[in-house]
């Protein structure tokens, strides 16, 4: 296919590809992991299959640019340079950037003295990009943090944050006003920062979600036999606990240096502008926390010498949920990172996960049989069940999500002998069984009586294999 030609040219002079198929740990050969490199992964942006070339080096990017805002709670405000919100900064950078631009700026600082901050952020588009930093001695010493999660209500929400926006500059307002008026505002609209402006920075601050965390989140707890035992309607008693810390939404470029993300269930949520359309993230010397799916979506992101901690308050614990499309290059990649744990019980179990790739927007599957009479899930032009038949689209089909890591230390909280898991299981509404590579991907989808080539019309398997799963020299961590 011609949206892979140079990946598996690379991948053909690297010598034989390991049949990843064959593990339940596949590994990278040592050569393949050159396709993995920081300026490999990062290079490519756009329309999956299409993508352009587009080389960025964000460790190269100065952090040694002027303050044009400080934001200071207990300080005094003056509405132009000073403010006590880190959202009225935002939205005086957002009123001010085509004049800024117009005068040769590049980009916009804002400077926040520590303390917590109880807001909603919301960043929009902008005509420039946004700098976020924390003036504290670490990264802990500067806060935003709000309790929000998927299943407020759109009046509730309202209640909650309306009066922080009443001021806002449109397009913050905009954002705001599309959550309101729903009955909930789902996992979207629990994200306590939401990004979407291309070039964000944030350096030595902490995202926070603040749901749960007064308590823990043992009472969000799947069913007996944890969360992959969820069954035909399932879903329904656990969609309710998503609340996301920070969100990037569509935008390219976003970087985050020293930044912790603090949350439980979808801490953070790396979101395409649209399916199959790469936008990239990075991440530095970064701490990201939580127990569920806690960081997942469909984007490119590179983690980067960070911690990612699984708290164990659930007996059942997924690292990362990607849903990558079949035809992007990358989804997420981890590089000398660590992978710890927080001594609770249920982490020194040993049992919990790296992740499950999202099954995203389906609303059936082919992949098993389910207990209801006549059960029928079948490859059509929309994602939709009416027990008990529905359909299933190729665009939901191709969310394969790919993850590898590299160089990093995998603690004891992981399962050693398997540590990704399937979507679900057998016999669940939502259940898709692990696919290590476009082998596993090609073979499911045929065991689900779907032709790859008449049904979705690929010109042919992937030669040599492609891996969406693996790791290259990862150590046993405590």
């Amino acid at each position: 296919m011609k949206h892979f030609q140079v990946l598996i040219a690379l991948l053909a002079l690297s010598g034989t590809v390991q049949a990843l198929a064959d593990s339940a740990r596949p590994q990278l050969s040592a050569d393949q992991t050159a396709l993995y490199s920081y300026a490999e992964v990062l290079k490519y942006k756009g329309a999956a299959g299409h993508e352009v070339t587009d080389p960025w080096d964000p460790l190269s990017e100065t952090a040694d640019l002027p303050v044009d805002y400080v934001v200071d709670q207990t300080g005094k405000a003056n509405g132009k340079s000073h403010f006590h919100s880190v959202q009225a900064a935002v939205d005086q950078a957002v009123r001010e950037g085509a004049n800024l631009a117009a005068k040769g700026r590049k980009r916009i600082v804002i400077q926040i003295k520590p303390g917590t901050y109880h807001e909603l952020l919301y960043v929009p588009s902008t005509t420039l990009p946004i700098t976020l930093e924390g003036d504290g001695a670490d990264a802990g010493a500067t806060r935003i943090s709000a309790d929000l999660d998927a299943a407020v209500s759109g009046a509730e929400y309202s209640r909650r944050f309306g009066a922080q926006f009443v001021d806002a500059a449109p397009s913050s307002r905009a954002m705001y006003a599309a959550l309101k008026d729903k009955l909930m505002v789902e996992t979207v609209g629990s994200a306590v920062t939401w990004i979407k402006s291309d070039g964000f920075q944030a350096r030595n601050l902490t995202f926070e979600n603040a749901y749960n965390k007064a308590q823990g989140d043992a009472k969000a707890e799947c069913p007996p036999g944890g969360c992959a035992s969820v069954m035909v309607n399932g879903v329904a008693q656990v969609v309710h606990h998503q609340a996301v810390a920070l969100m990037v939404d569509g935008a390219d470029r976003v970087q985050f240096d020293n930044v912790r993300f603090i949350g439980f269930q979808d801490t953070l949520y790396l979101k395409s502008q649209a399916t199959g359309i790469t936008s990239r993230s990075f991440f530095d010397h970064s701490y990201v926390e939580g127990d569920v799916d806690f960081i997942f979506g469909d984007t490119t992101a590179y983690f980067y010498r960070s911690e990612i901690k699984s708290l164990g308050d659930r007996s059942t614990s997924y690292v990362v949920a990607p849903a990558t499309n079949y035809q992007t290059r990358y989804g997420f990649v981890f590089e000398s990172c660590r992978f710890t744990h927080d001594d609770q019980a249920n982490s020194l179990a040993g049992k919990f996960y790296l992740g499950r790739q999202w099954f995203h927007s389906q609303r059936c599957t082919p992949y098993a049989p389910l207990a209801v009479a006549g059960y029928q899930c079948t490859l059509g032009n929309k994602d939709f069940y009416q027990a008990p038949q529905g359909s299933i689209t190729q665009s939901v089909l191709e969310t394969v999500g790919k993850t590898v890591i590299l160089h990093s230390q995998i603690g004891a909280h992981i399962n050693r002998e398997h540590p990704w898991s399937n979507w679900n299981a057998p016999g669940a509404l939502a259940y898709r069984p692990v696919q290590y590579d476009s082998d596993s991907y090609w073979h499911n989808l045929q065991n689900a009586g779907i032709d790859p080539i008449e049904a979705l019309h690929y010109e042919s398997r992937k030669v040599p294999v492609e891996s969406f799963l693996a790791e290259f020299e990862d150590t046993d961590g405590p």
